[in-house]
């Protein structure tokens, strides 16, 4: 007999337990005959779901050095809530015949309260958790394009707004048990109103921190841009140095006091649940408590791996913003692996670019080649050009873009203009030589 799933089977196990329990839930639905629209809508969920869990199963198999255990909890509910799903479908098609022909009676179907869209809606906040989860992953090893960026920071915001609703709606419902269970038991009512109240004031200093954590993020100084970076004995970077270093140490100190908080939150949970479940006589009430705890737990593990998901986002991201004219080298360059988001402009028909991802002996060896060559070139210049192009940077009009001898001819060269001496010298050259030349016979 196999062992029962449980958190101690591991990341492996769990995510073939939840991948199985997908695809058997959408057999299950596929084979009754009458799919309405949020029939429909549940299998494409399914499917997506699977898509995922199939992905991280292999993941999984084949990386050693990729830490997803923070998907241990929510692979664990999502395999459950696929196997009750189930069993919430066998009870209701059995209660009506047991046809999977005729059977109708999907809009009766209840899980935690909720019918099937509700259901459909929590299985897509699993799918996102996993996805982001994975995607997270990913980015601390390759490099992504801006567009790409864009779509799963959406992607992140999308599935935390959807995952603090879905959250609210737990709080609502295990507050409508408990007032029930209070209203129709003989429990202390003062106990249970104390232990309520103190969950109200622990989620409240749970936002508190989440705010000031977010505020210290926006406030935060921002290393100096590429091109006027400070050097080591430059007076400013100090001061910026000392007060991030300190925002640090607060943010540290916040996210280790929410962690406190959310212990104590979950305890609070647990005594609640335990204080009504000795009030109740039903069998489905009980599971539905259990379930709707167990849920709770896992939405606020959702969250957290998608608060962290969008932490890493920020920090791993190198924001480029290089600006030059003339004779000019820009690098827009990651050495360490983060993902570049930036871009190199230039002004001037000199100036030279270098993008990517290098190791530092390639870029220091690149910087020293294209320097030199800088430097050669400066050195072969005729002076009076080096002059001219100081003096017009745009080495005039025909050089601008999008003009019309540019457009015809490409770029060109400004002659050196003649001085009124140097015409009358070469007047005076030409007269002489007209008096020399004999005459002719």
């Amino acid at each position: 007999m196999a062992e029962p799933i449980s958190l101690a089977s591991g990341l492996l196990a769990l995510a073939t337990f939840a991948f199985q329990s997908s695809i058997t839930l959408y057999k299950t639905v596929q084979s009754f005959q009458f799919h309405p629209k949020r029939i429909r809508d549940l299998k494409e969920e399914l499917e997506a779901l699977s898509g995922v869990l199939g992905s991280l199963t292999e993941t999984v198999s084949a990386t050693t050095d990729v830490d997803l255990s923070a998907l241990d909890l929510p692979l664990l509910r999502c395999g459950n809530a696929c196997n009750e799903f189930e069993q919430e479908i066998m009870k209701c098609s059995s209660r009506s015949g047991g046809s999977r022909t005729s059977f109708r009676d999907w809009a009766k179907l209840r899980y935690m309260g909720d019918n099937v869209d509700g259901f459909r809606q929590l299985l897509a906040g699993y799918k996102s958790t996993i996805n982001i989860a994975l995607t997270d992953a990913n980015l601390r090893k390759s490099s992504v394009t801006a567009e790409g960026l864009e779509i799963y920071r959406n992607l992140i915001k999308n599935a935390t707004d959807d995952l603090e609703a879905h959250l609210q709606s737990i709080d609502e419902k295990l507050e409508a048990i408990l007032e029930h269970t209070m209203t129709e038991s003989g429990l202390d009512v003062t106990e249970l109103r104390l232990i309520k109240e103190e969950r109200m004031s622990t989620q409240k200093c749970l936002q508190i921190c989440a705010q000031l954590s977010d505020h210290i993020n926006q406030i935060q100084l921002t290393p100096k841009r590429s091109g006027s970076s400070p050097g080591p004995m430059d007076p400013d970077a100090l001061p910026e140095s000392l007060i991030n270093e300190g925002l640090q140490e607060c943010r540290n100190s916040l996210i280790l006091t929410a962690a406190k908080l959310e212990t104590y939150m979950k305890d609070l949970i647990d005594r609640l649940v335990t204080k009504s479940e000795t009030a109740m006589t039903s069998e489905e009430e009980h599971a539905d408590l259990v379930r709707l705890r167990e849920e709770w737990e896992t939405t606020r593990q959702c969250v957290d791996i998608c608060s962290k998901a969008d932490i890493h986002l920020k920090e791993n991201i190198s924001t480029i913003d290089n600006y030059a004219t003339g004779d000019a080298i820009q690098f827009m360059v990651s050495t360490d692996g983060k993902t570049i988001h930036g871009r190199n402009r230039g002004l001037g028909w000199r100036t030279r670019q270098v993008g990517g991802h290098l190791s530092d002996v390639t870029l220091q060896q690149l910087s020293r080649d294209m320097s030199s060559i800088s430097f050669q070139n400066t050195g072969n210049e005729d002076p009076s050009m080096r002059d001219s192009t100081l003096s017009t940077p745009d080495d005039g009009v025909e050089n601008k873009p999008g003009s019309e001898f540019g457009e015809r001819h490409g770029r060109g060269f400004k002659l050196t203009s003649r001085t009124t001496a140097d015409i009358a010298m070469s007047s005076t050259k030409s007269a002489k030589g007209r008096q020399s030349s004999p005459p002719k016979g």
